[in-house]
């Protein structure tokens, strides 16, 4: 068994879930080795879901039994689970005393190489200089959509933004929103309703770059609404 601290955990077109995170195993780039858990099927909540009921959250430490690596490049980072997940087991999560130590340690030294050069891999640990938030709901349709302008150093987002498909925080912009179709939020005041924030930026399938993680310094309190994910 190997224990993966989940540091994503994000929305699929189609519905399925992603998952991602950090082992003890040591890497050369990024301090700890990134894994993609990935079964034959795509993932599902109910396959993640612990035998109390409750959802896995980000900080969380799994524990699962991987097996043979599937890289994909750039997604170097998949491997498959033996035995599947359900009942996905908890071992602990990181203690609020410990979540800005990790962040911090754990920085991608060379986020350039997924965001805009060779992308020979897929997942980084960021934290921006600069970002805002935006939460919309299509008033025609309902499609909601989170999005993230960021600024890491000399690389930057478009105005657009870059799609978050984090759950977690895609549903605390739902709380944010109220029944209002549009919020927007700058850093000064993310940073007062969250403090500081550090980010999981990977690739879709597309090759283009999503937010799959936002990580407050301290620990979430948000609950999903699976009705409304």
């Amino acid at each position: 068994m190997t224990d993966l601290l989940l540091l994503a955990m994000s929305r699929l077109p189609g519905g399925g879930v992603s998952i991602a995170g950090m082992t003890t195993e040591p890497d050369p780039i990024t301090g700890l080795r990134w894994v993609r858990p990935i079964t034959h099927k795509a993932l599902t909540l109910e396959d993640l879901r612990y035998v109390d009921g409750t959802l896995p959250r980000l900080g969380d430490v799994l524990a699962l039994e991987l097996g043979e690596a599937m890289p994909e490049p750039p997604y170097i980072e998949n491997v498959m689970v033996q035995q599947g997940f359900a009942p996905t087991q908890r071992i602990r999560s990181l203690s609020a005393a410990k979540r800005l130590p990790f962040f911090n340690t754990h920085l991608d030294p060379a986020p350039e190489e997924i965001l805009r050069s060779s992308r020979s891999r897929s997942l980084c640990l960021v934290k921006p200089d600069d970002m805002v938030a935006t939460f919309a709901v299509d008033e025609e349709t309902g499609v909601y959509e989170a999005r993230l302008v960021v600024h890491i150093g000399r690389l930057h987002s478009s105005d657009q933004g870059v799609l978050v498909t984090d759950l977690y925080w895609r549903a605390w912009g739902r709380q944010l929103l109220g029944d209002e179709p549009f919020a927007e939020f700058d850093a000064a005041a993310l940073r007062e309703q969250a403090g500081d924030l550090f980010v999981v930026i990977g690739l879709n399938r597309k090759g283009a770059p999503v937010v799959v993680g936002v990580h407050p310094a301290q620990s979430s309190t948000v609950e999903l609404d699976e009705d409304a994910l």
